[in-house]
């Protein structure tokens, strides 16, 4: 395959059986995904260089075609925006296979977005690519359990499979754990029986263990009772995957708004009666009224300090 392109995701098998008398079957499959990041950071549409307090802000993030789609965040003043600022879109899905993840923010400016009279907001991608790596392939027959320990089968830092019998029969217990370092996120750890994934109720969460090394291991256990469904042509496949995950981010350029002249001319504090006049249309809020007030009588004292 000297040329990949989103086409070529997908499941890949190879299978090897014997002939008579044993017929025995050994499989190896490994999962290919195409991942694509974005070619420039996000940008941000529908902005102004100016907003007044009680003026809304209504802008859009838009990510730069990726696979799989970015998860879009906002930020106001180093804060991250709330559910209600935001509204997410459906990411839109090109010809060739990439996607394009679009998030809006909308508020109302008030006085306490502008530090020092400037307002900053900012967005963020957020790229995850995940690959998986897969454990040994244990093969159960109703008198012996053997290992299929092929190089196209292990991979190196690979999960492993530790505990278990050497043979089981119908009616006896399956109790194995499947182990992988730990890692930043953690793995995500699965376990298939006969190449079927195995049901969530056979699963068993364990706690964190300790390796040989001191370092710290994830742990999936796999507790089953056997039963005869669970052999195929007379033997019984055990497998685990860890799908571990790196997440990529991109931050926009910043957007950072100024308070109107017109804005910061009207305000006027008047401390005799502790209230805020304004001769636009803007209505001040109680809040922003007291927030007002407040940065008035900073920079009055601030201004005597100076002077003494």
């Amino acid at each position: 395959m000297p040329r990949t392109d989103v086409d070529s995701e997908g499941s890949y098998r190879c299978e090897v059986s014997t002939d008579a008398p044993t017929f025995r079957t050994v499989k190896g499959e490994r999962e290919m995904r195409i991942y694509v990041n974005p070619s420039t950071r996000p940008i941000i549409k529908g902005t102004k260089n100016y907003y007044a307090p009680g003026e809304l802000v209504n802008v859009t993030c838009i990510s730069a075609p990726s696979r799989p789609a970015a998860f879009l965040k906002w930020w106001i003043n180093g804060l991250e925006a709330s559910m209600d600022q935001i509204i997410r879109l459906e990411p839109q899905e090109s010809s060739d296979g990439l996607f394009t993840s679009k998030l809006i923010l909308k508020f109302v400016a008030r006085p306490g977005h502008f530090w020092e009279g400037k307002m900053k907001v900012q967005c963020e991608a957020i790229i995850s690519q995940a690959h998986t790596l897969r454990s040994e392939e244990i093969i159960i027959t109703n008198n012996s359990a053997t290992t299929a320990t092929g190089a196209y089968d292990q991979q190196k830092d690979g999960p492993s499979i530790t505990g278990g019998k050497r043979a089981y029969k119908v009616g006896d217990t399956v109790d194995i754990n499947c182990t992988v370092a730990k890692s930043t996120p953690p793995a995500e750890l699965h376990w298939y029986i006969n190449d079927k994934e195995a049901r969530n109720d056979y699963l068993v969460n364990r706690p964190p263990a300790v390796g040989p090394d001191g370092e710290e291991l994830t742990v999936l256990g796999l507790k089953f009772t056997v039963r005869q469904r669970h052999f195929q042509k007379q033997e019984m496949r055990l497998r685990c995957t860890a799908t571990l995950s790196e997440v990529k981010r991109m931050t926009s350029e910043p957007l950072e708004a100024v308070l109107s002249e017109q804005q910061k001319s009207d305000l006027h504090v008047d401390l005799n009666t502790s209230s805020v006049s304004n001769k636009s249309s803007w209505k001040p809020t109680t809040l922003d009224s007291l927030w007002s007030i407040f940065v008035f009588l900073i920079s009055r004292i601030l201004i005597r300090k100076t002077q003494h």
